[in-house]
């Protein structure tokens, strides 16, 4: 079940900080996906229509979540695809498309994405995550540039 969960895991974990990381990794809270519908093919496992990945306080939502599968049945890509957003009360995460490979062990998302943490928030056309080392690289549009507005202590008593 972890293998089935970890790209949620390692999506939860874009920001770099440890918070993120409380959909799989430390929850032994069952993992809930309900959409509109939802169809299995060999090798092949979508859910469409208003789709909703729920553990604990964590939900990821999108239109469209397909998940390639092995022949052992773990999930080798993982797509979400539509209004992709992420959120654990304290942290979310929105794009347009996510993909999670597990043979390169990254997450990547795409098209207007917006990392929010508090008051701090980041915008970048790409972001990738890499599983195992933590490592997250942001990168923009075509045309555009990485924004990041940070706030300091003196801004929150103000």
């Amino acid at each position: 079940m972890t293998r089935r969960i970890l790209w949620l895991t390692a999506f939860l974990t874009i920001t770099s900080g440890a918070a993120l990381a409380q959909l799989a990794a430390t929850s032994d809270e069952p993992v809930d996906i309900t959409g509109d519908a939802a169809e299995f093919q060999e090798g092949l496992a979508v859910w469409t229509g208003h789709v909703r990945v729920v553990q604990g306080e964590a939900i990821l939502t999108t239109e469209r979540l397909e998940a390639e599968l092995s022949d052992e049945g773990d999930f080798q890509t993982i797509t979400a695809i539509g209004a992709v957003r992420y959120s654990n009360g304290k942290q979310a995460i929105t794009g347009e498309r996510a993909i999670f490979d597990d043979a390169a062990r990254t997450i990547t998302i795409f098209d207007r994405v917006i990392v929010t943490q508090g008051k701090q928030v980041m915008s970048a056309g790409k972001v990738t995550y890499w599983v195992d080392t933590g490592k997250v690289k942001f990168a923009p549009d075509a045309g555009k540039r990485i924004r990041g507005i940070f706030y300091t202590k003196s801004d929150d008593q103000s």
